[in-house]
């Protein structure tokens, strides 16, 4: 696909070009069960390889070698799945049903030889994973959603981007998306299952970052993210709206983005915080596990945090699932700017 222009809330404009997706190969769909018996067995192949070393006084030949095996079929997974060939494939497809653009170049971890001091306190260079310019800007603009904060987000991890425009009113809109596995067996109950009717051990935590253009200088930024615990109590001094139930779920602070301007800055993210824009936010938050906006003039951003597991975390099941998501985030954005209007 050439490359088009589109919108961008970081850059102003951006020129995105969609890859061409129609020889990448797309590996085999290997069941869920299959992908998490590497592990275990390479961990118990390892006490088994250290017992062996100590009880015995020869060479632990066959404990070494199934180790070993073991090892080597994380990796045998990894190839035969192509996981990043079939994530390529499923999003560009998306991309072109809706007539938007998308690319995960911008967010490319890359390797860099960078100076390390060791202990003794000398530098040398050494290959390190370097965090994509791209992404350093979009935490800098919009820290709030993006950095790790107590009993909210956990931090934002990317991988993919999509632009382009609603297909209600045209409007431009921007939507990153990224996820990454998690071994939910180990936690509790409320881990192994989701909103969305999965239940199992096995689990992909996802992010959906989004902004949207809404054609209108409010004139000021204001951030409504989850509420938390450092924020309870004599430290609970944020806006507060007319609904008991949004103060409770959120916590809301606002700045003038012309200091000076005379304005009472609470009257004035109020005025976007309307009523029908908090019945959509609450219906958000009951949606997804952590939700959170900003407004920051004639920008409204979005960040939705959940789970997916069992058969919903499966390639699948992200295949079937990630479309609606981001339909649904789109809905929501566009709900909300009726309001902010």
């Amino acid at each position: 696909m050439s490359a088009r222009r589109h919108w961008d809330p970081f850059e102003g404009e951006i020129l995105v070009e969609t890859p061409d997706a129609s020889n990448t190969r797309q590996g085999v769909v290997l069941p869920i069960w299959l992908k998490r018996l590497p592990l275990p067995f390479a961990l118990l192949g390892m006490v088994w390889t250290m017992v062996a070393g100590v009880m015995s006084d020869s060479f632990p030949i066959v404990p070494v070698a199934i180790t070993t095996l073991a090892f080597g079929s994380i990796f045998l997974v990894e190839i035969l799945e192509n996981a990043d060939g079939r994530r390529l494939v499923r999003r560009v497809s998306f991309a072109r049903e809706k007539g938007w653009s998308y690319t995960g170049k911008f967010l490319e971890w890359q390797m860099a030889r960078t100076p390390v001091r060791d202990s003794e306190g000398n530098y040398e260079r050494r290959s390190q994973r370097v965090k994509p310019p791209r992404l350093e800007k979009i935490e800098a603009r919009i820290p709030e959603l993006t950095r790790l904060q107590a009993g909210s987000f956990m931090g934002v991890r990317l991988d993919g981007e999509f632009w382009g425009k609603s297909e209600q009113d045209h409007m431009p809109l921007w939507v990153a998306v990224g996820a990454m596995q998690m071994e939910a067996g180990l936690g509790t109950p409320e881990m192994r299952r989701d909103a969305r009717g999965g239940r199992g051990g096995f689990g992909q935590f996802f992010s959906l970052l989004g902004a949207y253009w809404i054609d209108r200088k409010t004139g000021i930024r204001a951030v409504i993210r989850p509420e938390n615990i450092v924020n309870k109590g004599p430290l609970d001094r944020d806006i507060k709206t007319e609904s008991i139930q949004f103060n409770e779920r959120f916590h809301i602070s606002g700045r003038p983005l012309s200091p000076g301007n005379g304005h009472d800055i609470a009257q004035d993210v109020l005025r976007i915080l309307t009523p029908a824009t908090q019945a959509t936010m609450l219906d958000l938050e009951t949606r997804f596990h952590n939700v959170g906006f900003i407004v920051d003039d004639d920008v409204l951003f979005f960040m939705a945090q959940d789970t997916l597991v069992g058969e919903n975390a499966s390639e699948g099941g992200i295949d079937r699932l990630l479309p609606g998501m981001l339909e649904e985030f789109e809905a929501a954005k566009l709900s909300i700017k009726r309001y902010v209007e």
